[in-house]
């Protein structure tokens, strides 16, 4: 399987957590040890739609992953779920949200809810600018629940290539104004909150692929 991070600095707590060898490739990448999982490799794919659809492709292509899993952090759109800023969520679908075909929205891709089934299930809806502003905050609102800038395209790239995606994401701001300061100082918690998630799923996982 292939596990994607838009930014070292969100990968970084899931790299020390399980001390991941680094690989040579055309980004930065690293394998987990088969104590973790048998077969897996991490991407940090650099932000936004194209940079996350890439590595996905060479997660895929490269080293033959047939689930993708999209890792990282999300600014919560509504205040109308009982959410707070560093709870993770499991994503059920996603979606491009600056995407117009003819007048139209892409269509929401979705997402393998066998994985992370102790978080709350939550709509994706990913953009190619980060969320600062009320007005298109309140417009992406409309499409899902909270944003990013890499998740529908990982989820669309699996589509492509028709395997599954899982999505793990944890909020660490409200798309305001004040994100910016939010995802500074929140993080290095919520990524941690992340990387422990993520290891006990791979190990879970693991055991029950065993025989």
């Amino acid at each position: 399987m292939g596990i994607l991070f838009a930014t070292r600095q969100e990968a970084e707590p899931f790299l020390a957590l399980i001390a991941a060898t680094p690989l040579a490739g055309p980004l930065p990448l690293f394998t987990v040890p088969e104590t973790i999982h048998p077969a897996c490799v991490v991407a940090v794919s650099g932000m936004g739609k194209v940079a996350a659809a890439l590595a996905a492709a060479h997660l895929v292509q490269k080293h033959r992953a047939t689930l993708l899993i999209s890792a990282g952090l999300c600014g919560r759109l509504t205040a109308d779920k009982n959410w707070a800023v560093g709870d993770r969520l499991r994503i059920e679908s996603a979606v491009e949200g600056d995407c117009d075909r003819f007048g139209g929205p892409e269509a929401a891709v979705d997402c393998d809810l066998s994985w992370f089934p102790d978080l709350k299930a939550a709509r994706l809806v990913t953009c190619d600018r980060p969320v600062f502003e009320t007005g298109w905050r309140g417009q992406l609102a409309t499409a899902g629940d909270v944003a990013d800038m890499e998740g529908a395209a990982v989820a669309r790239t699996a589509l492509f290539y028709g395997i599954s995606c899982a999505m793990v994401k944890g909020i660490s701001d409200c798309a305001d104004t004040a994100g910016r300061k939010d995802i500074a100082r929140n993080i290095a918690a919520v990524s941690e909150n992340i990387a422990e998630t993520l290891v006990q799923e791979l190990k879970r996982n693991a055991n029950d692929e065993r025989p």
